[in-house]
């Protein structure tokens, strides 16, 4: 039987979760993400060395995961029903999803996540989600859909023009809003510009209305932007990814010790 998501559950209970990207395509960082005590890991094979046709490397990231206890997602290159199959088929409890646009997409994306007659996931019960078939049981295909999570990343102006019909898209869990992918796309080198702002505004409301929770990346001092993002009523917190964790630490012990020697 498949294991039920945590994830899932404590949104459903209003609870706030918090999770972080994985670059490194490490097992070891994977395990170190759970012991901090993170609620997942989203395994970055849009823009980190793994890619979803190396199923050796991606195994051992979703074993790490599962033996620390971390819920494992991936966010996918692109939209691809044979892509979203190989990660989920490996174990993978949910796929985040860029430069969605439309609700049509997110539709589709759903299906992709889904074993007939809800969706189109190829159904196989050899898979390692399945426990190469010792984890097969009559109602698995049910639980299956139950537990896969769907996250659309928003990151154009058509994206926005399109939220409302995307956020009520049955079977997203949650969204994320690529600032930065949308501000270049409208001419600007950063997110701290009017329309962008304005963008992530009317995300935010829409997110709320039907009620979807938008990610809230979060950036050093942590104490800060930690309370603010709750006191803002921000459920899914993410903080930036391993590599930039690591850097911000080594650098701000650096700059400690260049200020007294």
């Amino acid at each position: 039987m498949l294991k039920p998501n945590p994830l899932k559950q404590k949104l459903s209970d209003g609870k706030v979760i918090v999770g972080t990207f994985l670059f490194s395509s490490s097992p070891v960082v994977m395990e170190i993400l759970d012991h901090a005590g993170l609620d997942f890991v989203i395994i970055d094979t849009e823009h980190g060395p793994t890619g979803t046709v190396d199923t050796q490397k991606f195994g051992h990231l979703i074993r790490a995961a599962e033996s620390a206890g971390v819920v494992p997602l991936v966010r996918i290159p692109e939209r691809s029903r044979i892509m979203t199959q190989k990660v989920l088929d490996l174990g993978a409890m949910g796929v985040v999803v860029p430069m969605v646009e439309t609700a049509e997409e997110v539709e589709e994306i759903v299906k992709d996540c889904r074993y007939p007659p809800a969706g189109n996931r190829g159904a196989c019960y050899l898979t390692r989600a399945a426990k190469y078939s010792a984890g097969f049981t009559g109602d698995y295909w049910e639980k299956a859909n139950e537990n896969i999570m769907v996250i659309p990343l928003v990151e154009s102006k058509t994206a926005v023009e399109n939220i409302e019909k995307i956020v009520q898209v049955e079977g997203v869990d949650f969204a994320f809003f690529g600032g930065r992918d949308y501000s270049m796309k409208a001419g600007y080198n950063t997110v701290q510009n009017p329309e962008t702002q304005r963008a992530i505004k009317h995300t935010q409301e829409l997110c709320e209305k039907y009620n979807v929770p938008l990610a809230r990346f979060l950036y050093p001092p942590f104490s800060e932007s930690v309370k603010k993002a709750v006191d803002d009523g921000a459920r899914v917190l993410v903080a930036g990814g391993d590599v930039s964790l690591l850097y911000s630490i080594t650098s701000s012990m650096v700059k400690a010790l260049d200020e007294v020697r």
